[in-house]
């Protein structure tokens, strides 16, 4: 379901925009949409004092917080089977790290 995967949806969760109605059903999600945008990926850090590692096993991992949504654009590649569409950073910006969510029509 692409709704539950989409930064459309996020944003209405978060800010209540949305440019179609279907972005703000929360009770159910589309399987086929025009609009679709995967979620961007987010900076995060460790919590101060917090000397466990962050990414860790589940259980003794470090608390992380939110730091910054990165500068990002989407970017899309044709597959045999769908699309690939990805996160690059935006020009002139430096140590952003791509996010690739795969498509399958």
């Amino acid at each position: 379901m692409l709704c539950f995967r989409c930064e459309h949806r996020a944003m209405f969760l978060e800010k209540g925009y949305r440019p179609r109605c279907e972005c703000g059903d929360e009770k159910k999600s589309v399987h086929s949409c025009y609009m679709y945008q995967p979620v961007k990926p987010v900076s995060i850090a460790k919590n101060k004092d917090d000397k466990r590692p962050q990414f860790g096993p589940w259980i003794i991992s470090a608390r992380s917080h939110f730091v910054d949504i990165p500068e990002l654009e989407l970017n899309a590649e044709k597959t045999k089977n769908g699309s690939i569409l990805f996160w690059i950073p935006k020009k002139g910006k430096k140590n952003v790290k791509t996010k690739k969510t795969s498509i399958k029509n």
